[in-house]
């Protein structure tokens, strides 16, 4: 696992920003770095590449940064909640691939970024998960809905704001908060404890 839990029980937080997974701290640790969040706040954040463990849940919440995607994952005893925006590059890649996510099944969830080809000042970004579903070990999960087969997802409409071009992925969202609904299932909720009510974000 990407992670190694210390001493004491609960749930680990973690954020999606800058290709990786994000935890942070109250204090500083040997391997975080500071800086100062959207809200004025300093924060002390680690980074890891990948998480590994099985999807049990699947929720959204409203916090300080807007409507959330909130993904549980178990392995073992160990429990974590990787945390991202409701709308973007990271949570659409995720949820896209998910209905061939095999479920109860471990699954490697990994974000990355890289610079756009087409202009060195742009950012591409997404999520890859893996999964072994046949033995012979971690291959790539495809997604469910492509240009080619868009498998009756709605298209991200073109709008203008204020004389700026937008792309609204409301209807996208709506379809893909469905699919994640229905590919959870009868799933355990995310039950928050009192030590998840004191998460950093």
């Amino acid at each position: 696992m990407a992670l190694n839990k210390g001493e004491g029980a609960g749930t680990i937080y973690l954020s999606v920003a800058n290709g990786k997974l994000v935890r942070q701290y109250k204090q500083a640790t040997k391997d975080s770095i500071e800086r100062v969040n959207k809200t004025g706040k300093v924060v002390h954040e680690e980074f890891y590449k990948d998480l590994t463990g099985v999807i049990t849940a699947i929720e959204t919440k409203e916090n300080d940064y807007g409507k959330q995607w909130q993904v549980v994952f178990t392995d073992g005893e160990d429990r974590y909640m990787v945390q991202m925006p409701y709308s973007g590059r990271y949570s659409s890649a995720f949820l896209k691939a998910l209905p061939n996510v095999v479920k109860g099944d471990p699954v490697r969830f990994m974000p990355w970024e890289m610079t756009d080809k087409n202009d060195a000042s742009k950012k591409i970004t997404g999520i890859t998960m893996y999964q072994d579903q046949d033995g012979n070990g971690m291959v790539k999960v495809p997604s469910a809905y492509t240009k080619e087969d868009p498998n009756g997802i709605p298209e991200m409409v073109k709008q203008k704001v204020k004389g700026k071009v937008v792309w609204d992925d409301t209807d996208m969202m709506d379809f893909l908060e469905k699919v994640a609904k229905d590919w959870i299932g009868s799933a355990a909720p995310a039950s928050v404890d009192k030590a998840d009510e004191e998460a950093p974000f």
